[in-house]
């Protein structure tokens, strides 16, 4: 056993919808969360710029005496370099090992631009799918919006902006590759009416955890949960409250 906490990285607070997935999931494992709200948002920056910050928050974290890093960003987990996941502890991307409801045949697959931009998920997805038609979905200020606590209004309107100029307008299944997305499941919802959307929170965590199990490296007690944040607390620590209850949140430097 191994009662450390697991260590979670994102740009902001997408990455909490990993976290809450963890948490359900697995409740005896602690967590600790960095979102770096202060740079966010990632998806329009540069591969080289953030490569580097995941760097940044994986010291953090690792400074924290962390069992494990989880990236809970997919921008962060298709932009670091190769030796990313080298070091003392395991380090977990985003899953892409997800499924798709029954006689699915075209999937928009949502993402930010720098996601989008290495075509991580589109040519992974592409191979194990080959009967269904992969759209790519750059979805410009979104995660941005979401992270400033934008009406649900105006994000929908993003992605309707989005849906519409990547001819996605007849998928019969969406993939969000942002972990933001999760958070606003409404305004997706009316930009596509019954169009129904893979989360892969759950599959990571899986993932996470079947490494921790082979290592017999589980918790057998729950611990603390802490949350940090480089900036924009006012808008983080309601979420982060809703979500795990009175948690100690607080602001931070990288």
């Amino acid at each position: 056993m191994d009662n450390r906490p697991i260590g979670i990285m994102d740009s902001g607070v997408g990455g909490l919808t990993v976290a809450k997935a963890l948490h359900d999931m697995y409740p005896k494992e602690s967590i600790v969360f960095i979102g770096d709200s202060k740079r966010n948002p990632y998806g329009e920056r540069t591969r080289e710029e953030i490569a580097d910050f995941g760097e940044e928050l994986k010291a953090f974290l690792l400074a924290r005496d962390v069992k494990m890093l989880i990236v809970g960003c997919n921008t962060i987990s298709f932009n670091v370099r190769d030796n990313f996941t080298e070091g003392p502890v395991p380090v977990v991307k985003m899953s892409l090992d997800i499924s798709f409801p029954k006689g699915v045949r075209k999937v928009g697959i949502f993402a930010t631009p720098a996601s989008i931009a290495t075509h991580a998920h589109y040519d992974y997805l592409s191979k194990k799918f080959p009967e269904i038609h992969f759209t790519e979905v750059p979805c410009d200020g979104v995660a941005a919006a979401i992270e400033q606590k934008k009406e649900e209004n105006l994000i929908s309107s993003l992605v309707r902006k989005a849906v519409k100029e990547y001819h996605a307008c007849d998928i019969d299944a969406g993939y969000w590759a942002c972990t933001h997305y999760p958070l606003v499941p409404g305004a997706f919802e009316k930009a596509l009416p019954h169009v129904p959307f893979i989360d892969p929170a759950r599959p990571t965590v899986e993932r996470a955890v079947e490494i921790l199990r082979d290592r017999d490296a589980l918790a057998d007690k729950a611990g603390e949960n802490r949350f940090y944040f480089t900036d924009c607390l006012e808008n983080a620590s309601p979420l982060v409250r809703s979500l795990f209850g009175p948690v100690v949140v607080e602001k931070t430097v990288l």
